[in-house]
């Protein structure tokens, strides 16, 4: 799993444990080990944002899946607000300026370490079920 993280945010404002916080709590959201998670902050950007260039975030999160495009759209929105929550606490930023893109692939197109995804869940063990 991969995530991308963009805000108007000065990094100054930015928690020095926002990154590491945040992929322990998509570990637990989606039961996944940290193996298996990265994540990327860009602060500074400068966006508009419904007309605005308050505070705001964007983030992309790409999760492998054993049959991508079967989540449901209750486990998105749960999973939506339960980052909308997250970031919300975290950096302030409320959960009316921040867009989440969540995006599934094949365990078998992704790969780290030389190995596919679909590997390297082999190896650790069962992929968990949504």
């Amino acid at each position: 799993m991969s995530y991308t993280i963009d805000t108007n945010l000065e990094p100054g404002r930015i928690p020095d444990r926002f990154l590491a916080d945040t992929s322990d709590f998509l570990c637990a959201l989606f039961n996944r080990p940290k193996k298996v998670i990265m994540g990327q902050l860009r602060a500074g950007q400068v966006f508009d944002f419904s007309g605005s260039a308050d505070p705001c975030v964007v983030m992309h999160l790409t999760r492998g899946s054993q049959k991508p495009g079967t989540v449901s759209e209750e486990a998105v929105e749960k999973y939506v607000a339960a980052i909308s929550e997250h970031v919300e606490r975290s950096l302030g930023v409320p959960r009316s300026r921040l867009m989440i893109f969540y995006h599934e692939h094949d365990l078998a197109l992704i790969g780290n370490d030389g190995k596919t995804l679909k590997r390297i869940w082999s190896e650790i063990g069962t992929f968990p079920s949504d």
